[in-house]
């Protein structure tokens, strides 16, 4: 139940209706970089994350459609503020967290939001 809490308040902040003003979100045509500068976070749709290196090329992609077809909030992406590491909060209960693995691959895990992402809202 907490983590649905974290959730509803973490899309408060992405409609506008909360925070302290800071936007870390990316959104459709507003993409965010990551901590490092090495990669940016791309909301392509209310359904829809890319994840590109600095130079555009894809390391990214999933779709949350599934999990949104019913609903009109959409999805939240937020980079960790201090790492190359993306969360993806998905209305209801959920939480993926995106990022290269030790081979480098970026993949997506179903995860617990960190404190520091609970926090923004």
């Amino acid at each position: 139940m907490r983590s649905l809490a974290a959730l509803v308040a973490l899309l408060l902040v992405l409609t506008g209706c909360g925070g302290d003003g800071e936007d870390r979100f990316a959104r459709p045509g507003a993409p965010k970089p990551s901590p490092s500068g090495k990669f940016v976070a791309h909301a392509e749709s209310a359904s829809e994350v890319r994840v590109t290196d600095r130079n555009g090329g894809e390391v990214f992609r999933k779709s949350y459609e599934y999990a949104t077809s019913s609903r009109a909030d959409g999805i939240g992406v937020v980079w960790l503020s201090k790492e190359d590491q993306l969360w993806v909060l998905v209305p209801g209960d959920t939480s993926e967290r995106i990022e290269a693995g030790p081979d480098g691959v970026w993949t997506a895990v179903e995860a617990e939001l960190p404190g520091e992402i609970t926090r923004l809202g």
